[in-house]
């Protein structure tokens, strides 16, 4: 599939790695639009963009304003021929902490949030797009950002599990549904440098992970955004992960 003239829905556009991926795709001449859940970033995204991205409001962990929103775009004339599952949280927390007050073990409502978030909104978005792309015939692509903590991250349990559901989706939806033109990958990022990564971690942790990396250095978010072009062009990839991690995983 061409980049250029090519329709790309992103979750989760309206800032950071998502962001960047918007304002690439556009340089590159792809059509655009994005569900966000923050009205601001919405109406930021839509003035920096001068209009040529469409952006609405949705918590994408919710099925029902999923299903509003992307019949709202399907109603506008927007059909997409590639999906960009971006929208996530990151959330660490230890599955017992015995230094606690009170309940020690991980707390069930953020092990549901998290779930909702990096997991759900996949499927839900997904199962709609995909069943609009089946009724147009459109031979589609849904890429989904998942995480090398889909391996298993200490204190990270329900993030690891939801990434690694967003792997087993891939997987299975490229097989469930290849014989009818559609193609599913997941990109697993390693450590990027963003302001997220550094408001997160010391200067001290960064500079460990860094000598852990075989590339001794973070992620520059053009190397996240070609993974998911090559995603896009590369037509007989499909029910794959790529790791973009500079080697951490070896």
């Amino acid at each position: 599939m061409k980049l250029a003239g090519a329709r790309v829905l992103v979750t989760g556009g309206g800032a950071g790695i998502g962001r960047h991926l918007v304002e690439r795709l556009l340089a590159e001449g792809a059509e655009v639009a994005v569900l966000e859940f923050d009205p601001a970033r919405c109406a930021e995204l839509t003035e920096a963009s001068q209009g040529k991205v469409r952006a609405e409001v949705c918590d994408v962990s919710d099925a029902d304003a999923v299903d509003v929103a992307l019949h709202t775009l399907f109603e506008a004339g927007f059909e997409p021929d590639v999906l960009v599952n971006n929208a996530g949280i990151i959330h660490s927390e230890p599955l017992v902490n015995l230094l606690a007050r009170g309940d020690k073990v991980h707390a069930r409502d953020s092990w549901r949030r998290v779930i909702a978030t990096d997991l759900d909104s996949v499927f839900f978005v997904t199962s709609r797009v995909v069943e609009r792309m089946l009724a147009k015939r459109i031979k589609g692509t849904v890429i989904s950002i998942s995480s090398i903590a889909a391996r298993g991250n200490a204190g990270q349990s329900a993030y690891a599990a939801a990434k690694a559901g967003v792997n087993a989706l891939t997987h299975t939806w490229a097989k469930e549904l290849g014989g009818m033109g559609l193609r599913f990958v997941a990109i697993a990022p390693g450590f990027f440098d963003t302001p997220s990564t550094r408001a997160a971690l010391s200067e001290a942790t960064l500079a460990r992970l860094q000598q852990q990396i075989p590339l001794r250095r973070l992620g520059e978010l053009d190397s996240l955004y070609l993974a998911v072009r090559q995603a896009i062009e590369n037509d007989y990839l499909t029910g794959t992960v790529l790791e973009v991690d500079g080697g951490l995983v070896i």
